[in-house]
């Protein structure tokens, strides 16, 4: 049964008592283990406190919300206030320490008791705290057998064909799915979740996920792949692919993305992307002949120490991926807003992906802008998503990759920028100059529209190292590094 619960309350100390009693009774009701119920709402409740002392203004009464929803195998807590704007990028960067001290709230460590905190601002309205925790944490590579070698690398003959089904994940079968990632990736695959047989399913229950398997003729899965919602707009992502070693070479993982596009276009996406990766060029290949067109150079998306199982060995840099898009509604005209000098690339990039495209005049920021931030530990990148360019954009996209880079450790960190707001050529111009680059498009990854993508890297990539399948690739590649010269050589 899902749990959805909610309690507001006054900005004064008194009400203290009661937020901790509702947490505890809401505890109580939901599937969270018993023995982290005093210890999260004890978190909670300083959060609330906090909100309580700095969130509104001397004497000026104010609300706050305290959220629970207990769905999917997920349990979420908010603490929401409607106060006076906060530094939401130096509190999004220091709970996301690394290290020893990992997860981090008011200086105290939450390791233990959540999987993840994310502070979002409101400007004008106040900021919320999202606390998050899985109720199921049994990591598949906890429960292999330790006399096999990391990653299974034993015989991968083919094995005769068969018949084979391509349809919807079921019920049950999140293991088979978490076991094949295991075995072309080993442990090193950057997204955790796929590890944990009941988040798969879990994901896809909510809808957060869409997995699409081939099952062999005696029912196992021997491949996936995944559509991911993980940005706002109305767009998925495709990954999360793999195909048994002993079974590849039968056009499974086409099969498997038809369905997919299939059922994008039933549920009224305008679009899914994928990342190709750069150590090869057979995933390029596959999203070129299957229609995609290439938007955006992700430098540096993934770790070096990402592992592929008999296609590529250790990287000697961070992995770039480029970003390939396919549209599944027809395109209309967009006014976008970009510096000059990137224009002509620009336009080169919406020609290849069939957009008509018109460049509007741009204008000079004003008032305050409006972002958040997500950091992958793991993957050590971060996401700086820009709702709204204002006069304080720039700085604050410095302050955040300051703190990103030397408190988080992050080693790449990504702007995605409205084109729609006629503000974001001043803002890139500025970003420019303090080494952010540019790297391309993000289609529909907003509900306002495409965002122009920015990047900064704490350590420069080596062309020879990022391999590309077609030519406009390599250009738009060797473009992008350019760029990423140009603007650390200052």
């Amino acid at each position: 049964m899902d749990l959805k619960l909610e309690l507001r309350v006054s900005n004064d100390a008194c009400v203290i008592p009661v937020v901790r009693s509702f947490l505890l009774n809401a505890f109580a009701l939901s599937s969270l283990d018993k023995n982290l119920h005093e210890e999260l709402a004890g978190l909670i409740v300083l959060c609330t406190d906090d909100a309580i002392k700095h969130a509104y203004g001397k004497g000026e009464e104010g609300s706050i919300t305290i959220g629970i929803r207990d769905v999917h195998g997920k349990l979420d807590v908010t603490v929401r206030d409607y106060g006076m704007p906060q530094d939401i990028d130096g509190m999004e960067t220091a709970a996301h320490q690394s290290g020893d001290a990992g997860l981090r709230l008011f200086g105290i460590s939450c390791e233990e008791i959540a999987d993840d905190v994310h502070w979002s601002g409101y400007g004008p309205e106040g900021k919320e705290l999202r606390i998050s925790k899985w109720l199921h944490n049994t990591d598949v590579t906890q429960s292999v057998n330790r006399d096999e070698p990391e990653a299974s690398t034993g015989n991968t003959s083919p094995v005769p064909e068969g018949e084979y089904t391509v349809r919807r994940m079921r019920e049950g079968e999140g293991l088979q799915v978490s076991q094949l990632i295991y075995k072309a990736y080993g442990g090193t695959y950057f997204n955790r979740d796929v590890y944990y047989p009941e988040r798969v399913e879990s994901l896809n229950r909510k809808g957060a996920v869409l997995s699409f398997v081939a099952v062999s003729s005696d029912g196992s899965v021997v491949g996936h792949y995944a559509l991911e919602r993980n940005v706002d707009g109305p767009v998925a992502e495709g990954g999360e692919a793999v195909v048994d070693p002993v079974h590849r070479g039968r056009k499974l993982l086409e099969r498997m993305k038809e369905t997919a596009l299939t059922e994008a276009r039933h549920i009224g996406l305008a679009g899914v992307y994928a990342d190709a990766v750069t150590v090869h060029p057979y995933t390029q290949k596959s999203n070129v002949h299957f229609g995609a067109k290439l938007a955006c150079v992700d430098l540096g998306i993934a770790p070096r120490n990402e592992h592929f199982l008999g296609l590529s060995g250790d990287q000697p840099q961070r992995i770039s991926c480029l970003l390939y898009y396919r549209h599944l509604v027809e395109p209309e005209l967009r006014i976008i807003f970009v510096p000059s000098r990137h224009k002509p690339i620009m336009e080169d990039i919406y020609q290849n992906l069939g957009f008509p495209v018109k460049f509007g005049e741009e204008q000079a920021p004003e008032g305050r802008g409006i972002c958040s931030v997500s950091v992958n530990a793991g993957a050590a990148k971060a996401i700086v998503k820009v709702g709204r360019v204002g006069a304080d954009t720039a700085h604050a996209v410095r302050h955040a990759r300051r703190e990103l880079t030397e408190h988080s450790h992050a080693e790449v960190v990504f702007i995605d920028m409205p084109l729609t707001d006629p503000a974001t050529p001043y803002a890139v111009e500025a970003l420019e100059e303090y080494s952010f680059s540019f790297a391309g498009i993000a289609p529909h990854f907003s509900e306002s529209g495409d965002m122009l993508r920015l990047v900064y890297l704490t350590e420069p990539l080596i062309r020879e190292h990022i391999v590309t399948y077609e030519d406009f690739a390599g250009r738009l590649v060797e473009y992008v590094l350019s760029e990423q010269k140009r603007v650390s050589d200052r």
